[in-house]
């Protein structure tokens, strides 16, 4: 090899690897790691292709038999699981692997149609789906929020985060409207409780009469504590407009969750004592007096 370095930093698609040195370098270029069109620079600030590097890929092409074996596979790839496959993935060049690896990168999405991948015999880094379309068929079922994503270059966390930030508007929305209706109905309820509590007569209607007050009271209570709990998730929302973090996303969810299960607690507790309220009611022959 006619090209001598000490140290050697290597750039591909912006990403910088190094310093290496000499010996580490041919390894690469030997395992197919490095290729022609990777950028290469002895001090990390002048950059030029590998292949503007004379001597640097003489190794490849020293003996005629071996550029007629390069010539051979060059022209009549085969396909086997035998061979060993690269795929650059973010940045970073993964492999070597069989067939059989790569493919299952490909289902679980770490390989996608757009992503370079390299073997021995080639030219240069193809596209995935370029070169094997049909590794691709079984996975145009992806989900419609992975193809969206992907189409817009954001990941599918981007992607998340994005939808979840389009609902923000609805969900603020409804939380105010929900807390000046609950507090209309509290300080309804407590009117109607003292009405009730106050007004003359006494024996089961008037106590059935105050017990429903009461229920009443307390479905307003948490109604009023619903919409806090669907105001606190509008606010987490907000957040991921200035910061994107996991961390967020979770504590948004989680601010989700929590109104979901306090609204279904409420409900069938709801649903429970105003079946029992009614029972009574309808076994007692009993007629809660409204107030006027």
């Amino acid at each position: 090899m006619s090209v001598e370095f000490e140290r050697i930093y290597i750039r591909f698609k912006g990403r910088v690897l190094g310093p290496m040195t000499q010996d580490k370098a041919v390894d690469l270029i030997r395992r197919g790691q490095i290729t022609k069109q990777h950028e290469l620079s002895p001090d990390g600030i002048a950059w030029k292709k590998a292949e503007e590097f004379p001597g640097l890929f003489k190794s490849e092409s020293n003996s005629p038999k071996q550029k007629a074996h390069d010539t051979k596979n060059e022209a009549t790839v085969p396909e086997t699981n035998v061979q060993q496959w690269y795929a650059n993935i973010d940045g970073e060049n993964q492999g070597p692997v069989d067939e059989a690896v790569l493919r299952r990168w490909i289902t679980a999405n770490k390989v996608a149609p757009d992503t370079l991948v390299w073997r021995t015999g080639m030219q240069d880094w193809i596209a995935a789906e370029t070169i094997r379309p049909d590794w691709f068929s079984r996975t145009s079922n992806r989900t419609n929020a992975t193809v969206k994503a992907a189409s817009n270059g954001q990941s599918e966390f981007q992607w998340l985060a994005s939808e979840l930030l389009q609902t923000r508007a609805w969900v603020q929305f409804l939380a105010i409207i929900g807390l000046v209706i609950g507090t209309l109905a509290v300080v309804g309820s407590v009117a109607w409780f003292f009405l009730v509590a106050t007004r003359d007569g006494s024996g089961p209607v008037k106590v059935m009469a105050v017990v429903v007050s009461l229920v009443q009271l307390a479905t307003a209570i948490a109604w009023f504590f619903g919409s806090l709990f669907l105001l606190t998730y509008s606010n987490r929302l907000s957040v991921l407009k200035y910061r994107l973090d996991v961390q967020d996303i979770q504590l948004a969810m989680k601010s989700l969750n929590r109104f979901w299960k306090f609204t279904g607690i409420v409900v069938l507790i709801w649903l429970i004592v105003t079946s029992l309220l009614f029972s009574m009611i309808y076994l007692l022959g009993l007629s809660v007096p409204m107030p006027s």
